[in-house]
């Protein structure tokens, strides 16, 4: 039965779903990208010397061919640039460069994420994404597993957990520049503690503590996490739960955790972090970074899909994930904050996917 141009326009179209996302996992996976970026000033490589660098960091041999047949698919689709060469012998070879899609994949934070969501537990969970539509209180991942998503991750994925971790921490530099411009001068002039409240390993303590050495620091997670924290100067590692008591502090961040969890899980964080503030007198306070839902205000307005395609993501991926998580608006944050014990929260800046808010006691 033959095709029209219109049918197989679709069915390359259709394609990319599956077929595109696996083929850019192989390429992280064999560390393409890096490999071109390490022959610079050569502007492209052919797959025979891509194997050569594979075979040197897997410590296993690569087939060429094989690898030119990835290579192609992902140049078909505007991933990685494809030339073809005469070599010194007048045989015509394909060369594969970056262009500006594949160049981004040599950046750690999207290569990491791109690993993270193509993972095998991830990609297992695609036959049950329509679940959480008839068991809203049953994520994805928890029908796929039957654990809980970072207990699952601790007991039975450390690869996948390592990834997860190099993610969060690639959100940590952000979130620790947006500190630094926002809260400079106040952090060169506080004195006493801070607390990184769920802050995984430390990398945002560790960041402030390099800059602002009259402060200690606490970082706060759960003791699987912190078992594999780096020790850090003037970081003190403490395993336990945001849920059960948050260590006093003069300043407390709260980074990317309240948007896990329903409103009254966030309320238990919330009323903790105001207890560990309770000796400041009314000068403590409590910095949340997360993503302010803008859905409403934004569905008209060319300027911010970006801002809005992270907030529908978040979501979507809390059906997956974690049924419980969720964006909100700032009213929404407000009433938590309000609810919690605080006296007000603001909105302090925005940063590509981050927003800071304040809360003071």
């Amino acid at each position: 039965m033959s095709t029209t141009m219109e049918e197989d326009s679709s069915w390359a179209d259709a394609s990319l779903l599956f077929g595109l996302p696996m083929a850019v996992r192989a390429a992280l996976v064999l560390n393409v990208p890096r490999i071109i970026d390490s022959a610079f000033p050569t502007l492209a490589l052919s797959a025979k010397q891509i194997c050569e660098q594979v075979s040197k960091i897997h410590d296993r041999p690569a087939s060429p061919l094989q690898l030119e047949k990835l290579m192609d698919w992902l140049s078909c689709n505007a991933i990685f640039s494809l030339t073809v060469e005469e070599d010194e012998n007048g045989s015509k070879v394909k060369k594969y460069g970056h262009n500006p899609k594949s160049r981004c994949l040599s950046k750690d934070q999207i290569a990491d994420g791109l690993l993270l969501f193509s993972a095998p537990e991830m990609v297992a969970m695609g036959p049950k994404a329509h679940e959480p539509v008839f068991s809203p209180n049953v994520p994805a991942f928890e029908l796929v597993t039957g654990k809980f998503f970072y207990k699952y991750l601790a007991d039975d994925a450390p690869e996948t957990q390592r990834i997860y971790v190099r993610v969060l921490n690639g959100t940590s530099i952000q979130a620790l520049k947006l500190l630094i411009e926002k809260y400079d001068e106040e952090l060169k002039s506080l004195k006493g503690t801070v607390v990184d409240v769920g802050g995984q390993e430390g990398a945002i303590s560790a960041g402030l503590a390099a800059r602002y050495p009259q402060l200690k620091f606490v970082n706060l997670d759960l003791p699987e996490v912190i078992r594999r924290a780096p020790q850090i100067p003037r970081v003190e590692h403490i395993g336990g739960s945001f849920f059960d008591e948050v260590p006093p502090g003069n300043l407390l961040l709260v980074k990317f955790c309240l948007l896990n969890w329903n409103d009254e899980n966030c309320l238990r964080i919330l009323r903790n972090c105001r207890e560990a503030l309770a000796g400041q007198q009314g000068s403590g306070k409590l910095l949340i970074i997360d993503r302010i839902d803008r859905s409403l205000d934004t569905l008209n307005r060319d300027d911010d899909v970006s801002a809005r395609t992270a907030s529908a993501w978040s979501n979507f991926l809390s059906t997956l994930l974690l049924s419980e998580a969720r964006t909100r608006t700032l009213e929404e944050f407000q009433g938590l904050a309000l609810a919690a014990g605080f006296s007000k929260l603001e909105f302090v800046h925005n940063y590509p996917g981050l927003d800071l808010m304040e809360a003071s006691i």
